[in-house]
C-alpha cells in the first residue's frame, strides 16, 4: 500500500497472514489504514509521528495523527501527497468512481495551521506516480477487489480475461507546501472497523510506507490506543514493534504478553493483550524502521483458542456489537444454565468494574483476566449501549 504521509490512515483490514481466504469469506472488511505519504520520491523526512487510535462503541475507530516533517532545503517544496484506502470486501460490491471511500468519514488535513483541500480519485493501487482509473468507462467489480470493463464479462459474474483487471484503491490526495525546516501536519478521519466471525472488530494500519520518506524511518514514533468512555479487550501483534514495550498511560488498564489471539489458527507468534476501561495504552520508539504492520483484533470467541473446550463468555462480550453473544448449547458447558444466564446479564456491569457481592459471580468474574474491579463504581445504566441492553435481557 502506498505511503500517504507517514503513518496515519487506518481503514480496517481482513488481511491476516495466510488466513486471508478464511477471513475474507467469514467477515466483512471495510477498508485498510495507511499513512499519509508522498506520491513521489522526496528528501523530506519524518521527525515525529504521534498516532492515536480511538476504539469506539459504534463499530468505528477514529484516527488522529500528528506529524513533524523536516525539509532540509532552503526553499519551500511542494509535494503531491495522498492517503490510499482499499475498497471494501464482502460489504460493498459497487464501484465508487468519485474516489470517496464509502466507509471513511470526516477526512481532514491541516498543515502549518492551514486546512488543506483534498481531492479523491480511484487509482491503480501502489502506482507511482499516481495513476488514476479512467472513469469515463463502465466497470464492474470481481472478487471484491479488481475492476473490469463491462465488455470483459463472460456472464453475470466471471470475466473473460481475468488478467485484465485493475487492482485499485480509493485515494485522497492534495498538494502540501513544505517550508524550509520544520513543518507540522495534523490529520484525522473516522472509519468503520472490519468484523470477522468470532472477532468483534479488527483493523490494520500500514506502518511500512514510512519508507517512502527520506531515511526510510520515523525519528520519534508514538502509538496511543484509547478506549474512552468504554471497555475494550484486544490484542496487538508484537512483531510490529520489536524491542518496544507498551504501558498504560491513563485510566484503568492491564497489559500482558500471550501467544493466544482471536485468530490463533492463523498466527503462532506472540502478541500484547490489553484490557482497557476509559483509558489508553501507548508505546514509544526512536529511529523506528517499521518492518511489519499494525494489527488490532478485538478478543472474541474462537474454538481453537479455548483450551477448556468451553465457551469463553467473558472474551466474547463487546459493547460495540450485540451479535457477538452467541448461545450454543453444544459449546456452552456449564451445568448450571441459570448461573450462566446471571453471568451474561451482569456482563455490562462487570465491564464497568462493578464489585459483586454474590460470591459465585465474584469468583467467576475475578477469574477473567480482563475484569478490573472499581470499588467506587455506582450502578448506572445511563451510558448503556444497544449491546449492553441485549446482554442485560438475553434469554436462553
Amino acid at each position: 500500500m502506498r505511503p500517504i504521509l507517514s503513518s496515519g490512515i487506518f481503514v480496517a483490514t481482513l488481511l491476516l497472514c495466510a488466513a486471508m481466504p478464511a477471513i475474507a469469506n467469514d467477515g466483512t472488511y471495510y477498508t485498510k489504514g495507511n499513512q499519509l505519504v508522498p506520491l513521489m520520491e522526496t528528501d523530506i523526512s519524518v521527525r515525529k509521528e504521534i498516532l492515536t487510535i480511538s476504539l469506539m462503541d459504534n463499530g468505528y475507530a477514529r484516527v488522529d495523527v500528528y506529524y513533524e516533517f523536516w525539509n532540509p532545503g532552503s526553499k519551500t517544496k511542494r509535494l503531491l501527497m495522498g492517503f490510499e484506502a482499499d475498497p471494501p470486501y464482502n460489504d460493498d460490491y459497487k464501484f465508487h468512481p468519485s474516489g470517496a471511500h464509502p466507509n471513511i468519514r470526516n477526512f481532514t488535513v491541516e498543515m502549518n495551521g492551514r486546512n488543506l483541500a483534498c481531492n479523491t480519485a480511484a487509482c491503480v493501487r501502489d502506482s507511482l506516480p499516481l495513476q488514476m482509473v479512467d472513469t469515463s468507462k463502465r466497470y464492474w467489480i470481481f472478487d471484491n477487489n479488481d475492476l473490469y470493463e463491462e465488455s470483459n464479462r463472460e456472464d453475470d459474474y466471471f470475466p473473460i480475461d481475468i488478467k485484465a483487471g485493475i487492482t485499485f484503491s480509493y485515494v485522497y490526495y492534495f498538494n502540501a507546501d513544505f517550508q524550509p525546516g520544520l513543518n507540522h501536519v495534523h490529520h484525522t478521519y473516522t472509519y468503520r472497523m472490519s468484523v470477522v466471525v468470532g472477532i468483534p472488530y479488527m483493523l490494520d494500519y500500514k506502518l511500512t510506507p514510512a519508507a517512502r520518506w527520506a531515511g526510510g524511518k520515523i525519528d520519534d514514533f508514538t502509538l496511543i490506543v484509547c478506549a474512552d468512555s468504554t471497555a475494550k479487550h484486544f490484542v496487538i501483534l508484537e512483531d510490529a514493534f520489536p524491542g518496544g514495550e507498551f504501558v498504560v498511560s491513563r485510566g484503568a488498564g492491564k497489559i500482558r504478553k500471550t501467544s493466544e489471539n482471536p485468530y490463533c489458527s492463523s498466527w503462532s507468534g506472540d502478541n500484547y493483550e490489553f484490557a482497557l476501561r476509559n483509558g489508553a495504552v501507548q508505546i514509544h520508539l526512536t529511529d523506528f524502521h517499521p518492518q511489519n504492520e499494525l494489527r488490532i483484533m478485538g478478543m472474541g470467541y474462537n474454538e481453537c483458542c479455548d483450551k477448556k473446550g468451553a465457551f469463553h463468555i467473558g472474551a466474547t462480550y463487546d459493547r460495540s456489537d450485540p451479535i457477538f453473544f452467541t448461545y450454543d448449547p453444544n459449546k456452552v458447558v456449564p451445568a448450571d444454565k441459570a448461573f450462566l444466564k446471571r453471568v451474561v446479564h451482569n456482563l455490562p456491569y462487570a465491564h464497568r468494574g462493578h464489585v459483586f457481592r454474590d460470591a459465585a459471580l465474584r469468583r467467576y468474574f475475578e477469574s477473567l483476566w480482563w475484569y478490573m474491579p472499581a470499588p467506587n463504581y455506582k450502578d448506572d445504566t445511563s451510558d448503556f449501549t444497544e449491546a449492553d441492553w441485549k446482554y442485560l435481557h438475553a434469554e436462553f
